[in-house]
C-alpha cells in the first residue's frame, strides 16, 4: 500500500512539474528594429529634421566667420570703443551660436524619443503577441543574453508575424 502512495506521489509530481514547466525564449530587439520598416520611416523623419536643424546652424556658423574674418581684418583701424563694441557683438554671437547647437541637439533627441516610441510599440506588442501565441512564458532580449540556445530565438517569428522578408544573414569572412 505504501508503494502505491508513493508512486501516485511521484506521478502526481512529475506530472505538477510537467504542468508548471516554463517555456523561455530571446530575441536581439535591435535586429528586429533594424529590419523593421518603420524604422526607416522614422530615420527618414529624423534626417530631414536633422537636415532643417543643420541649415540653420550653417548660416549661423558662415555669420561667425564672416565677423571673425572683418574683426581679424579691420579691428587694427578701430577705435577702443568700436572695437569694444564690435569684439562684445563678436561675443555675443558665439554664443547664440552655441546656446543654438545646444538647444538644437535637445530638441533633436526629444524628437527622436517621440518619433521612435511608436516603432518601439509595435515591436514590443509584437514581441508579446508571438509569444503568448507560441507558448512562451518569459522572452528576454538576447543582448543581455551570454549564452542562448538557437531555437529559442523567437526573432524569426516575430519577423514571419509582421510579414518582414527574412534577410540572409552576411556571409562570414
Amino acid at each position: 500500500m505504501k508503494k502505491v502512495i508513493l508512486l501516485a506521489v511521484i506521478a502526481f509530481m512529475g506530472t505538477a512539474v510537467t504542468v508548471n514547466a516554463q517555456k523561455f525564449g530571446h530575441i536581439n530587439t535591435g535586429e528586429l528594429l533594424s529590419v523593421m520598416p518603420e524604422t526607416k520611416k522614422a530615420q527618414e523623419k529624423m534626417q530631414k529634421l536633422q537636415d532643417s536643424l543643420n541649415v540653420v546652424y550653417a548660416d549661423m556658423i558662415k555669420e561667425y566667420n564672416e565677423k571673425d574674418s572683418i574683426i581679424r581684418k579691420d579691428s587694427i583701424n578701430w577705435t577702443p570703443a568700436k572695437k569694444e563694441i564690435k569684439f562684445k557683438e563678436f561675443g555675443d554671437l558665439a554664443e547664440r551660436v552655441q546656446q543654438y547647437s545646444t538647444q538644437a541637439q535637445q530638441w533633436l533627441q526629444g524628437k527622436e524619443q517621440e518619433v521612435y516610441a511608436p516603432v518601439q510599440k509595435a515591436a514590443i506588442e509584437a514581441i508579446q503577441t508571438v509569444a503568448k501565441t507560441n507558448g512562451y512564458t518569459y522572452v528576454f532580449t538576447a543582448e543581455a543574453l551570454l549564452v542562448s540556445p538557437p531555437a529559442d530565438d523567437i526573432l524569426p517569428l516575430v519577423k514571419k508575424y509582421l510579414k518582414i522578408a527574412d534577410t540572409p544573414a552576411p556571409a562570414k569572412k
